[in-house]
């Protein structure tokens, strides 16, 4: 196969996709803003590319050769129109298939709901122009960050706070993000569907996220209804962006399951119960 290239693969999804990948001893080149970041992270597994998606020639440099091109970067104002940048440089290297980590379903449809959510469907529209074999993964929200942000903060003595307490998430273990995303990289073929919606198995509110964890620790999880505050940080746009997704999720929206991962990977997607439980065993393992 030919090289893959790996956009954001400093980042923590970036970070699992590139270590799946270089464990199935695929060649894998990184194009990074921190090149000294990426080497102490990954040695000499990969290639390294260093550039800005606004440098059309270190991006040029970066896909020469290329075949397949994971396509990542993280919330920002110029999330568009780099990512945008970066496909059209791969669509003049002869890329043959892009695989795009979008956001989230209920950010993008309807529209103009999150400025995030409507970044990512103006690239999603654009790949769709190319003539390149391309699909958007849209993951629904990740346990790395608000579940695993959730646990930290229970256990150093804090409740479980929401806006809507009763308000489920269908959580997805960036685990099985990646195995997807690897699966249509590497896959002969793809699926015909331009987007695929990746959720975990069921839905949980955060009133089962506290007796979930309650019962993990072995004592009572306390769970408040608490809205956000808002400083003066939050005018940028990643908080914002993130703003926006908790009035989303408050309002029932990201409440959705589908059976995607499972008809990919050929199993089922990981539960919230193991996350939470895998979580808790590693930080026992630090403490001890």
């Amino acid at each position: 196969m030919s090289r893959i290239l790996v956009t954001g693969a400093t980042g923590r999804l970036g970070q699992l996709i590139v270590e799946r990948l270089v464990a199935q001893n695929r060649p894998v080149r990184i194009l990074t803003r921190r090149p000294e970041t990426a080497r102490n992270l990954f040695g000499t597994t990969v290639q390294i590319a260093a550039g800005e998606f606004a440098d059309r020639y270190s991006l040029d440099a970066a896909i020469r050769g290329v075949g397949r091109l994971l396509l990542l970067s993280p919330i920002s104002e110029r999330l568009a129109a780099d990512q945008i940048a970066v496909a059209n440089a791969a669509e003049a290297a002869g890329v043959q298939r892009i695989v795009k980590i979008s956001g989230s379903d209920w950010t993008i449809d309807p529209p103009g709901v999150s400025i995030s959510g409507d970044a990512h469907a103006a690239v999603e529209q654009h790949l769709r122009r190319l003539p390149i074999d391309s699909i958007s993964l849209r993951p629904n929200a990740w346990m790395q960050v608000s579940l695993a942000n959730t646990i930290k903060h229970v256990l150093v003595g804090n409740p479980v706070t929401a806006a809507n307490l009763d308000a489920g998430v269908g959580y997805i273990d960036a685990r099985d993000i990646t195995d997807v995303a690897v699966h249509l990289l590497l896959a002969d073929r793809i699926a015909d569907a331009a987007t695929l919606n990746l959720t975990g198995p069921d839905v949980k509110t955060p009133r089962q996220i506290a007796s979930l964890i309650a019962t993990a620790l072995g004592r009572r999880v306390a769970a408040i209804e608490k809205r956000p505050a808002i400083g003066p940080s939050d005018t940028d746009f990643e908080h914002r962006a993130v703003a926006q997704f908790a009035t989303l999720i408050a309002a029932g929206r990201a409440a959705v399951t589908t059976d995607i991962v499972a008809s990919i990977l050929g199993r089922p997607p990981r539960s919230v119960e193991a996350f939470v439980s895998d979580y808790l065993a590693a930080e026992a393992a630090l403490v001890g």
